[in-house]
């Protein structure tokens, strides 16, 4: 979604406009699914009805990378980013991890993250919940977004003696069919959570 505007400024109107963008797709994939079910010939059956009514779970994470132009035309760039629950955002400079955000490190990951439910209307309690986090940003700088269990892999004492933003960048570079049979043998080793696992980046570019 577009933000256009320092949203961070105002959390508790921010909150309304994200859950109120977010609820009724939430209902359309409810109708998508079950008549999708009801085609197959396999409707939803009475024990799978008090989950659905229940509602989905997941931790939340976003970031808007801005740029300002100065009078001169130099543009300054930063990221602002929000959390719920514990995927997570680095900020890398140089190959080194200048900031990871909203977990610095991977004690802080539990079994019981906070979660956003798809069926919680109390933007109250969200808002008092949700982190706040901002940087700047240099040509080269890069901005990763990772789900829980690669962001605790990540924040793990395992990788050696490389340097995290060397890793990471390896991570994004490798194309998603390396990168899911890595992920694979993570796994398979006992190194990384068995849990869904996505990694987005951002590179600022060298001006020219």
């Amino acid at each position: 979604m577009s933000l256009g505007r320092d949203w961070w400024d105002d959390v508790d109107t921010f909150v309304v406009d994200l859950m109120e963008r977010s609820a009724p797709r939430w209902e359309a994939y409810l109708e998508w699914y079950r008549a999708e079910r009801d085609a197959r010939g396999r409707p939803i059956t009475w024990y799978e009805q008090p989950g659905l009514e229940k509602g989905a779970f997941a931790t939340v994470l976003g970031a808007e990378v801005r740029a300002t132009v100065s009078g001169d035309g130099r543009a300054d760039w930063s990221w602002h980013a929000f959390a719920l629950g514990d995927s997570c955002l680095f900020h890398l400079r140089d190959g080194v991890v200048r900031r990871a955000f909203p977990v610095e490190d991977v004690e802080g990951f539990g079994i019981t993250p906070q979660l956003l439910g798809s069926r919680n209307h109390d933007t109250v309690l969200v808002a008092q919940r949700l982190r706040l986090a901002h940087g700047t940003l240099a040509p080269g700088d890069e901005v990763l977004l990772a789900s829980d269990a690669l962001a605790a892999w990540l924040l793990s004492p395992h990788h050696g003696h490389r340097a995290p933003g060397t890793v990471l960048a390896t991570l994004a570079e490798v194309g998603d069919e390396p990168f899911t049979e890595w992920v694979e043998d993570q796994r398979a080793r006992g190194l990384m959570r068995n849990d869904d696992v996505t990694l987005i980046r951002i590179r600022v570019r060298t001006e020219a």
